[in-house]
């Protein structure tokens, strides 16, 4: 795992339009409960969701997620959207009442957040050392589209992590669109009848890019422009002094 940056929060001398927030859960889990407890930010849906889950470690961590994305938001939208239900479009892509365009993306013990000010965007996190049982045509579509999506680093269907790394990113485009992975992965020849897709169509206006994170996982980003320079800031695991703010701590390595 990268390890990161020790000492001061650094300041930013301005709120970028693109952030993309790394949470170590089994770090701030204990964290963001004791937060939650002082300053309620959860709706009442938020934990009527988590009481349902028969997996009570699961449960928790996707309530430390929800804490973490309430709290990143309210850095960018201020405290008026504490509490207020998350609205679910057609696609599945969450957004809130007042608050900038975000995704989260959540795998086990670790999540990954992304706000923008003024456009939709989609990320996604996956971790890489699995096993992946899939056909070789399957793992060849996968990765056809998400090459032809403009993904710049050559990959193999032979390597599972691979397979895993144009998943992300076909997943963040999915989401930065609004249409759900199902229809991209159609519109692709990923799955469906179609074996051929052109290079065009829903998802041919973005960009992609991967995410240097921790190193047990892989990550991307989409969104219709990129800035040149994306650092993955660490979600503070003990404090929230100038978080809100706007200091981050930077990982190491983006």
């Amino acid at each position: 795992m990268p390890a990161h940056h020790q000492g001061r929060l650094e300041a930013q001398g301005h709120r970028n339009d693109l952030e993309v927030f790394f949470v170590d859960l089994i770090k701030s889990v204990a964290f963001l409960e004791a937060e939650e407890e002082a300053t309620p930010r959860l709706s009442a849906s938020d934990d009527e969701r988590a009481s349902a889950m028969a997996d009570r470690e699961a449960a928790r961590l996707w309530r430390a997620t929800r804490i973490a994305t309430r709290i990143v938001l309210e850095r960018a939208g201020g405290e008026a959207i504490r509490r207020l239900n998350f609205e679910i479009e057609a696609g599945g892509r969450p957004r809130l009442a007042g608050a900038p365009h975000f995704n989260v993306s959540h795998t086990g013990e670790a999540a990954l957040i992304v706000v923008s000010k003024d456009m939709q965007v989609g990320v996604d996190l996956e971790r890489k050392e699995r096993r992946i049982l899939m056909s070789d045509e399957r793992r060849q579509r996968i990765i056809s589209a998400a090459q032809r999506m403009g993904a710049l680093q050559a990959l193999s269907p032979a390597c599972d992590t691979d397979v895993i790394v144009a998943w992300v990113r076909l997943e963040a485009a999915a989401k930065a669109l609004g249409s759900g992975i199902g229809r991209l992965l159609t519109q692709q020849g990923v799955v469906g009848g179609s074996r051929t897709a052109s290079a065009q169509g829903p998802g041919f206006d973005l960009e992609i890019r991967d995410l240097v994170v921790e190193g047990h996982f892989v990550a991307a980003v989409a969104a219709q422009r990129l800035p040149e320079r994306i650092d993955v800031l660490s979600f503070p695991a003990d404090n929230l002094d100038g978080f809100i703010r706007g200091k981050s701590l930077p990982m190491s390595g983006t």
